[in-house]
């Protein structure tokens, strides 16, 4: 039919309902699915093709029902209520004679004024009724406060009274910046020493990292996260530049902290305080860490030439040693160089074991020895990687001085480890498994190295082709993800995928994101040539490929039309096509041949130990 998108008089606009696709031969040259169609049709980005489809397809996408509309209100409502707290308090800090020394403490502790801004840290009277009285004065009724969590009921039910009262306060927001709770430091004397907001609808110290939405960019940026015990270690951090630092709230990491954290990276540093206290509190992160991170199946070749599937944690955990007697923040203030040292430095978690689960035992006992294989031996047991397996299994033989081959069988017999089966279909047809396509590589190549976006042009030019283009991208998603991509740096946007240009994505489009960086992250360490090189052969390859696909739908419509017609409209096309194809391909091949002679040329590298 005639092209929605053009002025044209002979049809060239025609759908392939065995694809789902549709493309034009004519002016336009546009093509793509369904979405693509209404995208553009419509003007819409790609979550508005989305609930339009859906409505007209029939398909319910569960908008809020009036309770859970209502409910959001609610909570709305006590958002705004802890904001006001928070401004007040922040208020007081800088103009209140009573909160001088908390200014003093503050000062003390190395904090400048701007940290102090960025996190609106406050200070709450020594009053009973000071919050109290003035969010009341607002027009805030005491059952909202009551439910927030910033007032407390007298005992017998004789009213109420402020629940933080003369110490420092620091908000404790969410992910997406908005306050939901507090954290109290008290001066002086006095006891709990640090008061926390108590569980409300919007607090849940298990499911809270403090300074997670002022670290959530450099997380991803940086690909690692490290995590901190208190407050003053996420402030002193982040007033040092060093902003991928969050806390856990309460003495270990739970399962829903790092849930958060997983979309971000799989990478995290647990940098705790050295005392006994605080090696038991990353043991017992470690074991949660064990449990929550994904686990990926890996195929590994055996001695027979078969292959077996084994399972891996899909994390990096390191531990950083703090010095002996010294908080995160101390370190930081006195020598942020330092701070970035020990971070560099950080441990695999397994020596971490090995020294904190034997420091108690006499290994020079039967008694101390046998214990030793107990706390150490299902640890290992579970490494899927089989040469640090390997490598930790001969660390413990050392240690308690037992053959290797008999420790292993004792090893494997106590902890039942049998080898990883292989995923079944079901779970090896979830969005986040398999190979890219090379579509998909394509754009997952640009997302993580953006500065290539001319290398992508430039290898097509080379061919007299167009630069590359969204249509060159088959799917909905990643057409949408890649014209934002480039606008957004167009504009001069932050170059990380995953930083504050994720967070303008649709939430349709951020799994999308998440998957194709973090397949090209797995990929082996790249030099920049070998990355050039690669988008440079790969959009070639995805020009030809998509070059010989419409060459065989016009002939498909040739075929189809059976006369002169259709033979002077797709004939020409069909010759452009194939000609644009022979350019493409003796690019390609121009470029591998360029590249087999650098590598004879270069010169060869023996070692000095070589026998020659």
């Amino acid at each position: 039919g005639l092209c929605p998108f053009h002025s044209e008089k002979t049809p060239s606009f025609v759908v392939f309902p065995e694809t789902g696709t549709w493309h034009c031969f004519g002016a336009c040259g546009e093509g793509g699915d369904v979405f693509t169609f209404i995208m553009k049709r419509e003007n819409v980005g790609f979550g508005e093709a989305l609930r339009m489809l859906a409505q007209r397809a029939g398909v319910e996408l569960e908008p809020p029902s009036p309770q859970a509309a209502e409910a959001e209100k609610h909570l709305d409502r006590l958002r705004e209520i802890n904001q006001a707290a928070a401004t007040y308090f922040h208020h007081l800090l800088f103009h209140s004679d009573e909160a001088a020394r908390a200014r003093s403490y503050l000062a003390e502790r190395g904090l400048v004024r701007e940290t102090l801004d960025r996190f609106q840290v406050g200070y709450a009277l020594d009053r009973w009724d000071g919050l109290l009285r003035y969010l009341t004065h607002k027009g805030y009724r005491q059952e909202e406060l009551l439910e927030a969590g910033l007032i407390v009921e007298r005992e017998g039910g004789g009213g109420h009274y402020d629940r933080f009262r003369g110490r420092v306060i620091v908000p404790i927001r969410d992910r997406r910046g908005r306050t939901i709770g507090f954290g109290g430091r008290i001066l002086g004397e006095g006891q709990p020493k640090y008061l926390n907001s108590p569980q409300t609808p919007l607090f849940d110290k298990s499911r809270v990292l403090f300074g997670l939405d002022q670290a959530r960019a450099a997380i991803r940026a940086k690909g690692e996260a490290v995590i901190v015990e208190g407050y003053m270690d996420v402030l002193m951090a982040h007033q040092h530049g060093i902003n991928n630092v969050v806390a856990q709230m309460g003495t270990a990491l739970t399962e829903a902290q790092l849930q958060s954290l997983k979309r971000l990276t799989r990478r995290f540093v647990l940098a705790l305080d050295s005392d006994t206290a605080g090696q038991r509190a990353t043991l017992r992160g470690l074991d949660v860490a064990r449990q929550v991170m994904d686990h990926e199946i890996v195929p590994v070749p055996t001695a027979r030439g078969l292959i077996r599937f084994e399972e891996r944690l899909a994390a990096d955990i390191r531990i950083a040693a703090l010095p002996e007697g010294l908080d995160p923040d101390e370190v930081i203030r006195d020598d942020p160089a330092r701070w970035t040292a020990l971070i560099e430095q950080a441990r695999p978690v397994m020596d971490y074991y090995f020294d904190v689960l034997t420091a108690d035992l006499d290994l020079t006992t039967a008694k101390g020895k046998a214990e030793a294989v107990r706390r150490l031996g299902p640890l290992i047991a579970e490494m899927g990687d089989r040469v640090q397996r390997t490598h930790y299994l001969q660390q413990l033989a050392r240690m308690v001085q037992v053959d290797e081959r008999q420790l292993w069988q004792q090893i494997r017999r106590a902890a039942g480890r049998k080898p990883a089966r292989r995923p079944k279909a079901a779970a090896a047809s979830e969005p986040d498994q398999g190979p890219l396509a090379l579509d998909e590589h394509c754009l997952a190549l640009l997302l993580c190295h953006p500065e290539l976006l001319p290398v992508a042009d430039e290898a097509l030019r080379a061919a007299d082709d167009p630069p590359f283009e969204v249509g060159d991208l088959t799917q909905a998603p990643d057409r949408a993800i890649f014209e934002a991509w480039r606008a957004w740096l167009t504009g001069g946007g932050s170059p990380q995928a995953r930083g504050d240009f994720y967070d303008t994505l649709d939430a349709s489009l951020q799994a999308r994101v998440d998957r194709l960086v973090q397949a090209q992250e797995k990929q082996p360490e790249a030099t920049d040539g070998q990355l050039r090189s690669d988008l440079m052969d790969a959009v070639t390859r995805l020009r030809l490929q998509n070059l010989r696909r419409q060459i065989a739908e016009m002939k498909f419509l040739l075929e189809d039309a059976g006369d002169s017609r259709a033979a002077a409209a797709y004939g020409p096309l069909i010759t452009q096509a194939t000609v644009r194809m022979r350019r493409l391909q003796q690019a390609l091949n121009a470029r591998s041949l360029s590249g087999r002679r650098r590598q004879e040329d270069a010169p060869l590298r023996v070692p000095p130990s070589a026998d020659i």
